[in-house]
């Protein structure tokens, strides 16, 4: 019989148990790929006695495979993690090289600490009676989503999934602030995002925090109060951990849907393909790309409106506002009142979600849809698509000041 509980420690740290027998040995992990590419499995082990894994396997897409815990001997314990490695090449052995996760010339095991990326945690331990423990970390890096999950166990959740948004694709590398993206030299896309202060909480911790994902974002995450970082299955002998990226994300939220238009309210514009408005605010005037430039972090601001490119607007994925091929952002996904809007690289994420309530577009990061930290006031005007004139006014919007 499997009992459940929620354990509260000190400091905070929610621990979620599930008792199901005594600790075993042996225990299996297997691995599956849904990340759309190739990957190689990784491992490391702490300084305690605990020892190597060997003989990973190399995974295609859509393939899994499973290792076994090498926990049967003294010190009776293995206390460890696992990722993957991208984009590798080379002679196992002499050239073998990975531009994620890399951890030496071998192809089936590794030989020195792994660069940062995302890792699954484990602590195995025959003498421990809670054991096995497990986390998903982003302390060092955020490579690709990892979930981590005890098939039979009765937990209520997924250890690296996500409380407030889907992040079960490529969204947090996608959130994760440009100063700090890893692109791969060839192929330009980003591969990686290393975090600045594994330590401390920065703009990289606060992308990661705004899905609510159920991971270490930081070192110090678990004295978070209510936070959910470390999991255990007691006497559990079977893991999965699942490596996802942005080809597998499922049922992305659809573009808002007009608000039925009533006298002294707003109605959004409908989000068809290819149309596009302007944003007007205090005294009509339009929020505006300075000098219609669409670097990253360019702050929006009020403008004579003019219809030039910079001030036309259209929904893009997952209820973004888009100009210039770039999001409406607020920066850092802060929540603090007059935060900066800005655009931003789009990418999928909380900061970048903007909905209709009332007479306002909103972004609506915070969970109680009463007190939706962002309030941009005023009114959206419909244009034709591709024209820089505007249209006949026919609905209100907002300015680009976080409140």
């Amino acid at each position: 019989m499997v009992v459940l509980a929620v354990v509260l420690l000190a400091l905070g740290l929610a621990v979620f148990t599930s008792t199901m027998s005594a600790a075993v040995s042996g225990e299996r992990v297997t691995f599956v790929n849904l990340t759309g590419e190739t990957i190689w499995i990784g491992s490391g082990v702490n300084a305690d006695g605990s020892r190597p894994v060997g003989d990973l396997p190399k995974l295609e897409p859509g393939r899994s495979d499973t290792v076994v815990i090498p926990d049967g001997e003294e010190p009776a314990h293995w206390r460890g993690r696992f990722f993957a490695r991208q984009r590798c090449g080379g002679e196992s052995g002499s050239t073998f090289r990975c531009l994620v996760g890399d951890c030496g010339v071998y192809e089936d095991r590794c030989e020195r600490t792994a660069e940062p990326v995302s890792l699954a945690e484990f602590n195995f331990d025959q003498k421990d009676q809670n054991a096995p423990w497990y986390n998903v970390s982003y302390v060092d890096a955020v490579s690709l989503a990892i979930t981590i999950e005890a098939p039979g166990s009765s937990q209520p959740v997924v250890s690296g999934s996500c409380a407030r948004w889907d992040c079960s694709g490529g969204q947090l590398l996608a959130a994760c602030p440009e100063e700090y993206a890893v692109h791969d030299p060839q192929r330009g896309d980003r591969v990686n995002c290393v975090n600045p202060n594994r330590d401390g909480q920065t703009g990289y911790t606060a992308a990661i925090r705004a899905f609510g994902a159920r991971a270490y974002a930081w070192s110090g995450h678990d004295r978070v109060t209510g936070n959910e970082t470390v999991f255990n299955c007691a006497g559990c002998a079977d893991f999965v951990v699942t490596f996802r990226s942005s080809g597998s994300a499922q049922h992305p939220p659809g573009p808002p849907q007009p608000v039925p238009t009533k006298p002294n309210t707003v109605r959004v514009p409908d989000p068809e393909q290819g149309s596009t408005f302007d944003l007007r605010g205090l005294a009509g005037k339009c929020v505006d790309v300075p000098n219609g430039v669409s670097a990253d972090g360019a702050q929006l601001r009020l403008s004579d409106c003019h219809g030039g490119p910079g001030q036309l607007f259209s929904w893009g994925p997952n209820g973004s506002l888009v100009a210039l091929g770039k999001c409406m952002d607020v920066a850092w996904a802060s929540r603090d009142d007059g935060a900066k809007v800005q655009l931003a690289h789009c990418n999928g994420g909380p900061a970048q979600v903007w909905v209709a309530e009332g007479p306002a577009l909103r972004n609506p990061t915070r969970t109680n849809a009463s007190t939706f930290a962002r309030r941009i006031p005023p009114t959206a005007h419909r244009c034709r698509s591709g024209n820089a004139t505007p249209a006949r006014p026919t609905s209100p919007g907002a300015t680009p000041v976080a409140r």
